[in-house]
């Protein structure tokens, strides 16, 4: 196995990690009767983890090399499937989500960086960014489909054979990976790296709030609510549906001005998040699917590529890290706050009123933020 490769398996791994017991998060609440007000507290701990240390993961590999990162990266993911493995529930979902976010932060800009530095040569950067990048989009869909066939093949039982499989693909690339070359850094990095928002990228990266919100809520409330009408598996396919395009769309997209693509986005996000909320009250197949893809579309898509090519126009130098880091902040800000405000909504007021509430606040959300990027 190649280093560039053996670098973009390490971070598949970790990826699949995070979405590998989607299709069980609906039955891990309602074994402990979290309802999904508790489901939500859990499943963001990954991305509250994230915000709490991206000040300091965020150069973590430009201080002690990109390696050890990557290395306890894999470890930490690992774990995270073990924990679900011994205590399958809402308290050990926690602790898996928080071991996640620390996997991710870990090999943030660093995997992508030392792929870059193990392939060499001119289109060495180019190479290594695919790579990676589908490492990281290709794994979050994988996770979830991978579970969901092991469940429809082997039935119901816990914990399903994807666990193992992963707890074993982490054993085996960790000694591969531990014998890649690492440059060690030879220039002093400061140890905290502060996001930056630089002047005119303000809505654009709060597009990023809009789009992951949608997201987590299509992660945790929409699937409670398919599982108490009695469609347990439909809501974890119509994720994996909707990350699967959005990754696509991802790619697909051609050199279109930054506040362009923002302003693609946020309609299609509203139109997508209206399409998931009706084929969520009515269960339907294909009103979840067709809002999922436009849904994905936007979130992984337009918006998320509109961020960040706004946050590299408006910065520079080493700046750009910081503008970027100050994009996936307000994202990660975004998939835990209308995730758990909805499932606490959903616990108190139930799906139909919970999830038509949550519609309308991003509709009006989606359009403030095109009228000041019309400005």
């Amino acid at each position: 196995m190649s280093g560039v490769a053996a670098v973009g398996a390490a971070v598949f791994a970790i990826g699949f990690s995070t979405t590998l017991a989607m299709p069980l998060f609906t039955a891990y609440a309602a074994r402990e009767g979290g309802g999904a007000g508790g489901l939500a507290l859990a499943f963001i701990a990954y991305a509250a983890t994230l915000i709490v240390t991206a000040p300091l993961l965020g150069g973590l590999s430009d201080r002690i090399g990109r390696r050890p990162c990557v290395l306890a990266g894999l470890a930490l993911a690992g774990l995270s499937t073990l924990a679900l493995i011994l205590a399958p529930g809402l308290a050990a979902l926690a602790v898996a989500r928080a071991l996640q976010g620390l996997a991710i932060g870990l090999i943030a800009g660093g995997a992508t960086a030392w792929a870059a530095e193990l392939a060499g040569g001119p289109e060495a950067g180019r190479r290594a960014a695919r790579v990676t990048a589908f490492g990281t989009a290709g794994s979050y869909a994988a996770g979830g489909l991978a579970t969901l066939g092991a469940l429809w093949l082997l039935g119901d039982g816990e914990p399903p054979l994807t666990f193992w499989l992963h707890i074993a693909a982490v054993a085996v690339l960790i000694p591969v990976v531990a014998r890649l070359p690492d440059r060690r850094p030879r220039e002093r990095v400061a140890w905290l790296r502060v996001p930056a928002f630089p002047r005119g990228t303000v809505a654009s990266s709060f597009g990023m709030f809009a789009a992951w919100g949608v997201t987590g809520v299509a992660i945790t409330s929409v699937p409670s609510a398919l599982a108490a009408a009695g469609h347990p598996r439909l809501g974890p396919l119509a994720v994996c549906f909707m990350i699967l395009v959005g990754t696509a769309v991802q790619q697909a997209i051609g050199q279109l001005p930054a506040r362009r693509l923002s302003l693609i986005g946020l309609p299609v996000l509203a139109a997508g998040a209206g399409l998931v909320v009706l084929g969520t009250l009515a269960a339907s197949p294909a009103l979840l699917l067709a809002g999922g893809a436009l849904v994905g579309s936007a979130a992984y898509g337009f918006l998320f590529v509109g961020a960040l090519a706004a946050a590299s126009e408006a910065a520079s130098g080493e700046d750009r890290a910081r503008a970027a880091a100050g994009v996936f902040l307000v994202a990660h800000a975004g998939f835990c706050i209308p995730p758990l405000l909805t499932g606490l909504a959903v616990d108190a007021f139930g799906a139909p009123a919970a999830l038509t509430g949550f519609w309308l606040a991003l509709a009006l959300f989606c359009a403030l933020l095109a009228l000041l990027l019309r400005r």
